[in-house]
């Protein structure tokens, strides 16, 4: 017959599994709550990282039509023909005079800065080249981001090493030493590779009254000849730099009212980091010049054919840079019929340091 003892051997029994059976409950909530954490925040950073990319260029991907891609043109990979720089080397004025039509080339000035990959992830959507003049001390504090420019098939073009006013413009001597300097940089991103010589001077070239390093400038126009470089203004741009901040729809209209019938339309864009308004710009510009018929390609890319008298067009506009306003161009030079035939630059298939830019 059961004893006191047995009943509290049973009860005692019964407590320690009902213990047992509460912590292996409360074990399962709690397992249950951690993973439900662990699937929140996985999904909040999946969300934020589509926001940021979102944020890049305003657009989906599968919303960019498939005729986007159809226009573009990629990179001469054998030999251009066009007059050499030693005697003329105003590439806008050789653009002019070419032959060609329906042309765009998209330039970017003052980088690499962490807005460069935001436009980079615009133009590879549209499978678009472009042309970056960047800064010799910008590649050097971006290597990783410069090398992204060159990886994607983009021209890198020569903006000075500083983009100093004061010490570039100082002498011709000082223009030249920077410009060497930083053709030397782009040269070290291209692994060795001869990239082709261009440059834009930082402000512009134009002939201004109200620019006081106008003359200086055009004194470097014959340095840069001799040194065999070409240099390239703009006939159109998008006002980033220029009276009051403009967002991207006002961005697109300011361009389209500068453009003014040229066949080849050189277009000037800033990728600095105040310049989002820009990026958000961009897809609405290539497709406008899409829509126009224009194909797009980098500035080593012309296909020349000398003629026997010089093309008529309008001054181009100047620019009011945030640095320096810049008034009209001066008139276009005859062409000449001397042609040779230039290597261009052979792209490889395969965050931003801090200046201040004056």
């Amino acid at each position: 017959m059961p004893t006191s003892n047995d009943f509290e051997n049973k009860r005692r029994e019964r407590r320690r599994r009902e213990r047992l059976r509460k912590k292996r409950i409360r074990a399962a909530v709690i397992i249950i709550a951690l993973a439900a954490v662990i699937v929140m925040i996985c999904v909040a950073v999946s969300t934020c990282s589509n926001g940021d990319t979102a944020s890049v260029d305003n657009i989906d991907a599968a919303s960019v039509p498939a005729e986007a891609t159809v226009p573009t043109v990629e990179p001469v990979q054998q030999t251009m023909s066009m007059p050499a720089a030693a005697e003329e080397n105003d590439l806008l004025t050789i653009l002019r005079n070419s032959g060609q039509t329906k042309h765009c080339y998209l330039t970017f000035d003052d980088g690499p800065t962490n807005i460069t990959p935001k436009v980079l992830d615009v133009l590879r959507r549209y499978n678009v080249k472009a042309t970056f003049f960047e800064v010799g001390s910008l590649i050097e504090a971006n290597p990783d981001t410069a090398r992204r420019v060159y990886e994607e098939g983009h021209l890198i073009a020569n903006h000075s090493d500083g983009h100093n006013y004061e010490k570039l413009y100082a002498s011709t001597d000082s223009f030249i030493n920077e410009i060497n300097k930083c053709y030397e940089t782009i040269k070290s991103v291209g692994n060795g590779e001869d990239p082709f010589r261009l440059i834009r001077f930082p402000g512009g070239s134009y002939k201004s009254s109200a620019d006081s390093y106008s003359p200086v400038k055009q004194e470097c126009k014959t340095v840069l000849k001799d040194n065999g470089y070409y240099y390239c203004d703009w006939n159109a741009l998008n006002g980033d730099a220029e009276g009051k901040k403009k967002d991207a729809s006002e961005l697109l209209e300011y361009m389209k009212r500068n453009l003014d019938g040229e066949e080849n339309v050189v277009v000037l864009m800033h990728d600095a980091a105040t310049k989002q308004a820009t990026v958000d710009a961009l897809p609405s510009i290539i497709e406008y010049f899409i829509s126009e018929g224009y194909t797009f390609h980098r500035l080593d890319d012309v296909t020349y054919q000398a003629q026997t008298a010089p093309v008529t067009t309008a001054p181009a506009e100047g620019d009011n840079t945030e640095d320096d306003a810049q008034a009209a161009s001066s008139p276009t030079p005859a062409p000449t019929n001397s042609t040779v035939t230039h290597p261009s630059a052979k792209p490889s298939t395969s965050s931003s340091g801090a200046i201040v830019i004056q």
